[in-house]
């Protein structure tokens, strides 16, 4: 594959920030009513795009009874843990459970229309199901204790070191992870966003601050700003943007997000496949506010 030398590359419209691009833009809100339209209308669609294990743990997420609830401390948002009576795909013997946000429970954001994070959080997992990325855990969306809000199936943490040999798997995952951000617009990829499950898996949870219609990622992978993909990486990019699956994809963000944010993903979908480089971000205004 050639590709262009750095030093001959230009600003991709929707991929690369522009001059006053640190101050982002004020979004408009979207009312209460608007919001429960969307959310109706995309809750409908359980299954779309999820394949195997996923469909059946998305389905679960969004149906299976509720046992037990408990408040997760210290979040930005109101955030709770689910008990549901279903097994965890993968931890046997354990009871699924979920991470719940109720729309209720966003705070306001200047720069992100209101009532939207939950619906952010499922658009972010089809986006991975769709890449066949894998970065994304099953989330669905569903009327909870609090009201409508996204489900995420929770991700049990390895807690046993990880064999150095397992170094160079991990960066590429990283790396990968990183192109979905690419895609997703991700504007909150902190440190505490990363896990590494048991297996060694790596996942990015709390994808609520994605698919603004501008360029605004904040990452803490931002080192490889500049640097090609993984050819791998580039390959399942290209595919995305030339198989069966993107109308799917466009069609279930349709039902989530608006008209020129799903535009503005298809912008950048088209940029990243013919131009296959991650975005230059600034030092510091591409950098998360890290809460530890």
């Amino acid at each position: 594959m050639d590709v262009e030398p750095q030093r001959r590359r230009r600003g991709r419209r929707h991929l690369d920030p522009g001059p006053g691009g640190r101050f982002g833009r004020l979004a408009a809100d979207a009312d209460a009513v608007s919001a429960q339209r969307r959310f109706t209308r995309a809750a409908a669609d359980i299954a779309a795009l999820a394949r195997g294990q996923d469909a059946a743990a998305v389905e679960q997420l969004a149906t299976a009874p509720i046992r037990a609830m408990g408040r997760i401390a210290q979040s930005s948002n109101a955030v709770f843990l689910l008990e549901l009576d279903a097994p965890d795909p993968h931890s046997a013997g354990q009871p699924m459970r979920a991470i719940y946000k109720p729309t209720r429970g966003e705070r306001p954001l200047h720069d992100f229309t209101r009532n939207t994070l939950h619906l952010r959080e499922r658009a972010a997992y089809l986006l991975s199901a769709a890449a066949a990325m894998d970065v994304v855990p099953p989330t669905a969306l569903r009327d909870g204790p609090h009201g409508p809000g996204s489900v995420q199936l929770y991700i049990h943490p390895g807690d046993t070191p990880l064999p150095e040999s397992a170094a160079t798997d991990l960066e590429a995952q990283l790396h990968r992870l990183a192109v979905f951000d690419v895609l997703a617009n991700n504007a909150d990829r902190k440190r505490a966003h990363l896990l590494v499950d048991a297996v060694g898996h790596v996942w990015g949870i709390d994808n609520a601050l994605t698919f603004l219609p501008y360029p605004r990622q904040r990452t803490v992978l931002l080192d490889l700003g500049g640097s090609d993909l993984d050819p791998d990486d580039a390959e399942l990019v290209r595919q995305l943007r030339d198989g069966d699956s993107r109308a799917a994809l466009r069609a279930a963000l349709r039902r989530l997000l608006s008209a020129p944010e799903v535009d503005a993903f298809e912008g950048r979908l088209q940029e990243l496949a013919d131009h296959p480089w991650y975005p230059r971000l600034d030092d510091w205004d591409g950098r998360p506010f890290e809460w530890w």
